[in-house]
Parts: C-alpha cells; sequence; structure tokens
C-alpha cells in the first residue's frame, strides 16, 4: 500500500480550510458602515474606524464617539468538486464571530490643537479544529493482504492578531490634517497535523503508522499607519501609508513524528525531532491606500485604491537539520505586490432612511507559502489557497427617535482550480476519462445588527 498517498487522500480537502483567509489584505473591515462600504472609507471615513483606516481624519471630524463594535457573526463554506473522480463533491459550512473593534477619544490639556482616541482591534481570530476517523474501503487499497484499515486524522490551527493602538491627528490647515495610528500588535499561530493509520492483515497482524507536524509562532511588534486628509469644496481626499512591520520579539517551535511499523513494503521507520527557541520572522510589506468621497447632494461615492508591495522568499520558521542527519524542513514564505480597488455608495431615501452598497476587490499577494505537503511529501505540492476574493456590501441606516439602526450584510467569494491535488492509491481509481479540473470554492455571509444610542453625551454603538 502507498502509505503517502492516503495521507494525501485526508489532507487534501483539509489543507484549504487550513490556509483561507490567510495573507489577503482586505478580509476585515471594522464599524459598521465601513464593513456595509466594504472598506472604501479611506478618504471619507467618519467613525472611530479612522483609527484603522485613516488616522488624520480625527482632526476634521466634530465630535467623534466612543464606538463599541461589539462581534457580527458569519456564515462561511468551502466546497471541493472532481478531488477524488468525476462529480465527487465535499463540502464544510461553518458559523463564527467577526473580529470586533473598541475605540474612543481624549484630550490633553494645553493640547487643544491635537487630538487622540485609543482603540483596540481584533485583528485576526481563526481556528480550525478537524477530526477524522474512518474505515477505509479495502477495494480502495492496492494490498491484497489488508483486510481492514482505518484512518484518523486531526487537524487543529489558530490563529489570532490583537492589535493596541493610539491615535494622534492634528490640523494644519482649516480643509487639512495628518495623523498617526501606533498598533502594537501579539500575534500567535499554532498547528497541528496528526495522521493515524492502523491496518489488520489476514495473518491478524495489526500494523501502524503515525505521523504528526505541530508548530508554533509568536510575534509581538509595532505597525504603523500614516494618514493625510483634506476637505476640498467638492470633494473628501485622504491617503494612508502603511509602514513595513517591525517585529520586536519572535520566537518558534517545530515538533515533527514520524513511526511506521510493518504497513507495505517499507522498513520500519522512527523519527523524532523536538525544536524549541527556534528564530522566527513575522513580515509585511509596504501598502499606500488612495481614497475619495464625493458628495451627489445628499447621496455620497466612496472610492478606495490600494497598494501593497511584495517580499522576497524568507523563512518564517528558521528548522535544524536532525542531529541524525535527516533532511531539514522549510517553512518559507514568498509575496507579489497587488492592488486592489473598491466603490461605495449611500444613497438617501429620507431623513430617516439611508441605504448601503459596495464592492471590492482582494487579490492574494501569496506567490509561495510552505505547507504540510513539502514535510510529507516527496513531491512538491502547492496546496496553498491563492485565489482572488471580491467583496460586496448591503444595507440601511434608519434613524429612529431616539437612536439610529443599521442593518446589513457582506458576502465574499473567491473560487480556482487545483492542479492535481489528489493521486489515488492504485492506477484503477483514476478516472481517466473525466477531463474536468479539481474546483475549490469559498464563500462567506456576514450579518450586521448595529445600535447607536446616545447615553450620558455619548454615543454608543452596540452590533
Amino acid at each position: 500500500m502507498s502509505t503517502r498517498y492516503s495521507i494525501i487522500i485526508f489532507l487534501a480537502f483539509c489543507l484549504p480550510l487550513l490556509v483561507y483567509g490567510q495573507g489577503y489584505y482586505n478580509q476585515e473591515n471594522f464599524g459598521n458602515r465601513s464593513l456595509l462600504l466594504s472598506g472604501n472609507v479611506t478618504g471619507s471615513v467618519d467613525d472611530l474606524g479612522l483609527t484603522y483606516y485613516n488616522p488624520s481624519r480625527i482632526a476634521l471630524i466634530e465630535d467623534p464617539v466612543f464606538t463599541i463594535n461589539a462581534k457580527a457573526y458569519q456564515i462561511s463554506s468551502l466546497d471541493l468538486s472532481n478531488v477524488f473522480g468525476r462529480d465527487s463533491k465535499l463540502s464544510d459550512s461553518r458559523f463564527e464571530g467577526v473580529p470586533s473593534l473598541i475605540a474612543g477619544t481624549f484630550n490633553i490639556e494645553k493640547w487643544d490643537k491635537h487630538k487622540f482616541a485609543y482603540s483596540f482591534l481584533s485583528k485576526q481570530r481563526f481556528r480550525l479544529n478537524f477530526n477524522v476517523s474512518q474505515e477505509v474501503d479495502p477495494e480502495r487499497i492496492d494490498n491484497e493482504d489488508i483486510e481492514r484499515l482505518v484512518g484518523n486524522f486531526h487537524l487543529d490551527n489558530k490563529e489570532t492578531d490583537e492589535w493596541f493602538g493610539l491615535t494622534w491627528g492634528m490640523k494644519i490647515k482649516d480643509n487639512f490634517s495628518v495623523g498617526i495610528s501606533t498598533f502594537v500588535s501579539v500575534y500567535n499561530v499554532s498547528g497541528l497535523y496528526d495522521v493515524r493509520f492502523s491496518s489488520l492483515s489476514g495473518l491478524s497482524d495489526v500494523d501502524i503508522f503515525n505521523n504528526e507536524i505541530s508548530y508554533s509562532q509568536l510575534s509581538y511588534g509595532i505597525f504603523w499607519k500614516l494618514g493625510l486628509a483634506w476637505t476640498l469644496n467638492k470633494f473628501d481626499l485622504g491617503v494612508n501609508v502603511d509602514l513595513p512591520y517591525l517585529e520586536v520579539i519572535s520566537g518558534g517551535k517545530f515538533r515533527y513524528q514520524n513511526y511506521l511499523s510493518g504497513i507495505g513494503e517499507n522498513e520500519d521507520e522512527f523519527a523524532f525531532y523536538d525544536f524549541r527557541d527556534l528564530d522566527a520572522k513575522r513580515k509585511e510589506p509596504l501598502g499606500i491606500s488612495f481614497g475619495v468621497g464625493v458628495p451627489l447632494g445628499k447621496n455620497k461615492l466612496h472610492f478606495k485604491a490600494d497598494w501593497h508591495g511584495g517580499l522576497s522568499e524568507y523563512d518564517r520558521l528558521v528548522i535544524p537539520p536532525a542531529e541524525d542527519g535527516g533532511t531539514g524542513f522549510s517553512f518559507s514564505e514568498e509575496l507579489r505586490s497587488v492592488i486592489n480597488f473598491g466603490l461605495g455608495g449611500e444613497f438617501y431615501l429620507n431623513e430617516k432612511l439611508n441605504i448601503y452598497g459596495s464592492f471590492s476587490t482582494d487579490f492574494s499577494p501569496v506567490k509561495s507559502r510552505s505547507n504540510a505537503f513539502d514535510i510529507i511529501d516527496e513531491e512538491e505540492r502547492d496546496a496553498t489557497f491563492d485565489e482572488d476574493f471580491f467583496h460586496y456590501g448591503l444595507g440601511v441606516d434608519i434613524k429612529l427617535k431616539k437612536m439610529k439602526v443599521v442593518l446589513g450584510s457582506t458576502y465574499s467569494r473567491a473560487s480556482g482550480d487545483f492542479s492535481d491535488p489528489v493521486e489515488l492509491p492504485t492506477s484503477e481509481l483514476q478516472d481517466e476519462g473525466n477531463g474536468d479540473s479539481s474546483r475549490i470554492a469559498v464563500s462567506r455571509w456576514r450579518f450586521i445588527v448595529g445600535l447607536e444610542i446616545p447615553i450620558f453625551g455619548y454615543d454608543l454603538e452596540f452590533k
């Protein structure tokens, strides 16, 4: 039996879940209206989402409110087709919370011209915990001696990125301001891949295969956002510069276990590597966003374009070769530069009702990224999900007597082909007559219900 091929069958449909959503620049937005406008507010943000989108806007907005951007929720799904043969299909769906924002303003005596804000962002919260225990059909195994084969697969991946920020802004002229946001980032990512096979032969022999890969990476560092904003006669204009990430503290761990006894004609294997205090790097490139807000009577259009630079290949984790002379492992990443754009609109119906609509692109910057295939399989297989996303938003802003209600949803989708993601154990299982490529599709719905209620002179925003 080809054990490696059996492992690939299990991993091929799980790894896209692991990497989807990582490495994109426009996956998350903060604030009720910014969510509905798909983040196209670099030049026109009018709430404390400005700490993220353009810090200079704090000096141009009268009395920005204290904001609690509590959790909205999302339903995301992944579909795979033609993975194990013609018309085969696998699906997975998840219901989870959306990263949040808390922000407020404060003043410093004798600094009347200076505006300040604090903010807490859940920039990234991702968790995938997946368990499969399945008995493989003996007819799919190219070994007549094996009567039963049971496979167990456990994948557990977690990524968090919490930002704690201070924002400063000041008017240089009545219609021009500058600002800076400084965010301290606490970043943690960990992954576990645990694959186990047990077989029973006709001679009542029990054979075992265990393969486990686990790693973790932490990074504490600083992001800076530099903003410029103009309020002109016919439109608002804004520029936001995301400086490259400055890493202050970093570290990583890596563990590899591989045990093989009796399965197939291969010799038994025993391998255990446990590396701690590894050198690790996290890199984020330079980015520049340009935005325009154009009033059209009581309506308003919001346009944004952003560019993010590339990164040459670097090692996220530096894993040394094993002491027994075994091959070293590599966790590397390479990013290409990308340009995204988007358009949003506020449409006035009456004094109590506005409608929001938006669209934005989210092109993948991932040029290459290491994954578990690089370790488990001797052949190079790219399991990284690097398809382009498109985001859409639609909602309403309802003004009632003593409060405002924001209702709406956003929809995101990406799809693409896989190049030979699964190689089955025997040629007889391959569907040679199927010329259709394997395909993956990811979609996400988010639902927003926001309330703005004036309490004790402040506007508190709940979702």
